[in-house]
């Protein structure tokens, strides 16, 4: 948007045009709203001109003619040069916004004007007489030319002037329709780009640095889904209401109907804006749908202006259209009085031309919409019930149960499984195994459910929520489940899918890693075979955490990467289903040191997942992950807020699991920070929870994670032996079961308990042991949690058996935990004086980290160059990239390079 904060410079270095110009038309418009940086889209404009013509095609309060001007300020300022090493000075840069149709003479009058020649003698041949012109002059000439599509009568004239410009006449053109100008063949022939709406769009980044810091995520989240990125409502719905400051975000107002109405419904035909009222009660529609409830046909300029108004009224694939939601509400506002049923009436329609042409989730939806629930129901069993809606993921079955009162799924037990899906993925499992359980008779299914739902998609809810309330997780279900499995036949992929997966979470609370990956492995082959990604996303997750568990962190990784892909790719709007795969990969990327990442995406995750799941694994490892990371990254304060939130979502899901593990993680957070008598009181409330808990609520989990937080106490406490002798325990069971997460932690803790307790050729064979677990996964974390005590007597086992006990990789490995190079001769520390010594923070657009490696990016360095050259890990370089790409717009890593190298990014700074 708007460049703010011009030079000096730019106030006085004007062209000889603006000197001598009077009329507005011939400057750009004076904007005086918040502007952001936007330099992707500036160095697209600067590409283009470099090319020759740029087109800016756009709906209205897209941002084309701020573009324009920001590019116009800052060449007139000399701030910017076009790209490709173009050794030719600008010497002129000209502004023309077009005015009302008038004659050619009149056109090329105002370009003269605009380009700073003298008025001509009105010949035919002015206008090829001002081209020769410019051509004459010794430098590159800019001209922007705003509201093309005035040009009215003028359209030879633009297309004589576009096709007869010198080499050094670069031309800029701002258009809501397409350019009257043979736009092809100038693509064709390379010297003609095009900036679209789609590039112009806010993305979520932006509109964060347009707000108020104290925004939350949700609040950027709900102001993405009532603008949907469009700059002018953006900037309208950031700005605070009069009367009403502090609540700037709070969703559409009058302000945007009206910007809305000025600019896009005043352009429609009656005929155009007649159809778009009788589809506005509708999320998406097509003109044959519109054609079937009685709107009229649409002439060719109608479908012409469809084409143009993208993304205001978004053509997807297969020809459905669907309006701005901003859109949607003026015309709902302006449609005349109509019958209050008028609106159900064309739900039920929609609702009958949906399930004719095969599109069941939109069926069921409009005949809901429209009151008509029998009808739904008809509709879900003749889809092939419940089934296949839990085939399609969460996020259709919560849009579809919401549709429905509470009595009318009370009364259909198919609706009433669905019901208890929603319920117990909402957080209130307990309720949606009491909805489920009416269906039953004597602990099986009564005749009723059976008769509307299949029993297999039966038992494979009632496994569902057996897995959302914590119960019959046991040896006994898993032999069940097993002889269920064994007894059906290849092609039952969809059961033997659900089963397996089911076996998958019921090993992993066991402890049976190896059968959990085995069972999670077959799980995602039938889910495959399905075809079924939202499944998919789940059993990668499942072999990600899986995976951790068994100290396998590189793979989990993979794993867990695979399923954030996939989420973005197919169900990007399901914000809980994103914030499991994150977590999952957080699980990973903390123990490999990227704890400051860890925390900023453990905040944004907590929110949907605490309101959208219950699986209390998930719940564990979350708040214990966010506890730790809080601990490095903002103090003690805000990881025992952690803990405390944890024992309230608890409570509040009657989860006793979680509680244990949240006093478990209490004892451990209070060993760190030296509060050894908290700690202590904390370690008698865990005691005193287990005994009074139900044995199924202490697995080998809670069972471990309590032996190491014990250990950790015991050796502060001065009890080394007790400690040491614990901790072996854990690690032969935890090396039995492949359980190599808890082991790695034991093997540490052993290293501290031998050495204090005298036993120093046992505390090298742990650390040697740890570290070749650790080594290959980067696994540092582990190691430094362990705080200062373990950094000391790590360096006393390097001095007391020198670094000949270990292999080269090994040190290198241990110099990274103790922040110091054992080799000889030592490193140079001219890096961590760096590091140490920053400079005050930038106040630009990056900062200066983010400099710094775009610095050694421009340089063409590798990841694993700019890692070492700046003393950090690899995939901290990535995270700064990341953030380096977000800022700048771009997505590559060329595309980066040339952006700093046009805008002078690594110089600025």
């Amino acid at each position: 948007m708007q460049n703010s904060g011009l030079s000096e410079k730019a106030q006085q270095v004007k062209t000889a045009a603006e000197r001598t110009k009077v009329g507005s038309r011939f400057r750009p418009p004076r904007m005086l709203f918040n502007g952001i940086e936007r330099p992707y889209l500036l160095s697209k404009l600067l590409d283009g001109l470099a090319r020759q013509i740029v087109i800016l095609r756009a709906p209205p309060g897209f941002g084309k003619t701020a573009l324009m001007k920001a590019a116009y300020d800052r060449i007139s300022a000399g701030t910017l040069r076009l790209p490709g090493g173009c050794e030719t000075p600008i010497a002129h840069c000209a502004w023309l916004t077009l005015s009302l149709p008038q004659s050619p003479e009149d056109f090329v009058a105002d370009l003269r004007q605009a380009l700073d020649l003298p008025r001509g003698e009105e010949t035919g041949n002015a206008l090829m007489e001002t081209m020769e012109a410019v051509g004459l002059r010794s430098g590159v000439t800019i001209l922007f030319i705003d509201n093309v599509d005035d040009v009215g009568g003028q359209n030879r004239s633009l297309e004589e002037m576009v096709l007869s410009a010198p080499d050094n006449l670069r031309i800029a053109l701002a258009s809501l329709r397409p350019a009257p100008i043979p736009i092809a063949r100038l693509k064709a022939a390379g010297t003609l780009s095009e900036i679209s709406a789609g590039d112009m769009l806010f993305g979520r980044s932006e509109l964060q640095r347009l707000s108020a810091r104290s925004q939350t995520t949700a609040s950027i989240d709900h102001l993405m889904e009532v603008t949907r990125g469009w700059p002018a409502l953006t900037q309208l719905a950031t700005l605070p209401s009069q009367g009403e400051q502090g609540t700037p975000l709070a969703g559409q107002n009058a302000d945007m109907v009206g910007f809305v109405r000025e600019t896009i419904s005043s352009q429609l035909s009656p005929n155009l804006c007649n159809l778009l009222r009788k589809m506005a009660v509708f999320d998406e529609f097509r003109l044959d749908l519109a054609a079937d409830l009685g709107a009229e046909q649409l002439l060719p300029d109608d479908l012409a202006m469809i084409e143009t108004l993208n993304p205001v009224i978004e053509k997807n694939a297969g020809g459905w259209l669907t309006l701005h939601p901003v859109l949607r509400s003026c015309l709902a506002e302006d449609t005349p009085g109509a019958p209050a049923n008028n609106g159900r009436t064309l739900h039920r329609q929609a609702a009958i031309w949906f399930a004719t042409q095969g599109f069941l989730e939109q069926a069921v939806s409009h005949a809901a919409r429209s009151g008509d629930f029998r009808m739904a129901e008809e509709i879900i069993d003749q889809a092939g019930g419940v089934d296949i809606f839990l085939r399609a993921g969460h996020k259709v079955l919560e849009h579809l149960i919401d549709n429905f009162p509470p009595e009318v799924l009370h009364a259909s037990p198919g609706l009433a499984v669905c019901y208890a899906v929603v319920l117990s993925k909402r957080g209130n499992a307990t309720a949606g195994r009491e909805r489920l359980d009416l269906l039953k008779e004597k602990d099986d299914w009564s005749p009723v459910a059976l008769a509307a739902v299949n029993r297999n998609v039966l038992d494979h809810i009632d496994s569902l929520i057996d897995v959302y309330v914590d119960r019959r997780m046991n040896v006994a279900q898993a032999q069940r489940l097993e002889q269920v499995a064994a007894g059906l036949p290849p092609h039952a992929t969809w059961e033997l899918a659900w089963i397996h997966n089911h076996l998958c979470i019921v090993y992993t609370r066991l402890g049976d890693i190896e059968a959990a990956r085995r069972t999670a492995l077959k799980a995602l082959g039938y889910y495959r075979e399905e075809k079924a990604t939202y499944a998919q996303v789940f059993m990668l997750v499942h072999l990600g955490l899986v995976g951790s568990l068994a100290g396998e962190f590189s793979s989990a990784l993979q794993f867990c990467r695979e399923a954030e892909a996939l989420v973005e790719s197919k169900h990007w709007s399901d914000r809980n289903l994103l914030a499991i795969t994150r977590l999952a990969c957080a699980d990973v990327l903390y123990h490999q040191g990227e704890v400051q990442l860890v925390e900023a995406m453990l905040n944004e995750c907590m929110e949907p997942l605490v309101r959208g799941e219950s699986w209390v694994d998930l719940y564990t490892r979350l708040f214990s992950l966010l506890s730790r990371s809080r601990l490095h990254i903002t103090g003690f304060d805000s990881a025992v807020a952690a803990i405390d939130k944890a024992e309230e979502v608890a409570v509040e899901r009657a989860m006793p699991r979680l509680k244990v593990a949240a006093g478990i993680m209490r004892i451990d957070l209070l060993v760190r920070v030296g509060m050894i008598e908290s700690a202590g009181q904390a370690g008698e409330k865990v005691v005193a929870m287990r005994a009074k808990a139900d044995p199924n609520n202490w697995t080998w989990r809670e069972d471990y994670d309590y032996e190491i937080a014990s250990s950790r106490l015991a050796i502060v406490l001065g009890h080394s032996q007790i400690a040491l002798d614990a901790v072996e325990t854990l690690i032969r069971k935890s090396s039995i079961q492949g359980q190599g997460y808890h082991r790695l932690i034991a093997e540490i803790i052993a290293v501290r308990a031998a050495w204090k307790a005298g036993q120093q050729d046992k505390a090298l064979s742990y650390l040697q042991s740890a570290i070749a677990l650790a080594r290959a996964h980067q696994a540092t974390q582990f190691f430094i949690d362990e705080g200062s005590d373990f950094a000391v007597i790590l360096r006393a086992i390097v001095r007391r058996f020198g670094l000949k006990a270990f292999s080269v990789d090994a040190v290198e490995f241990m110099s990274r935990i103790v922040g110091r190079d054992f080799q000889r001769p030592p490193k140079s520390v001219t890096v961590v004086q760096e590091r140490k010594d920053r400079i005050p923070p930038s106040a630009g657009l990056l900062s200066n980290r983010e400099t710094g490696v775009l610095k050694l990016l421009v340089d063409g360095r590798s990841n694993k160059e700019m890692a070492r050259a700046l003393d950090i890990s690899e995939a901290t370089v990535k995270f700064h990239l990341k953030n380096i790409y977000t800022k700048l717009g771009v997505s590559r890593r060329g595309m980066a390079v040339s952006l700093s190298n046009q805008l002078n990014l690594t110089t600025q700074q």
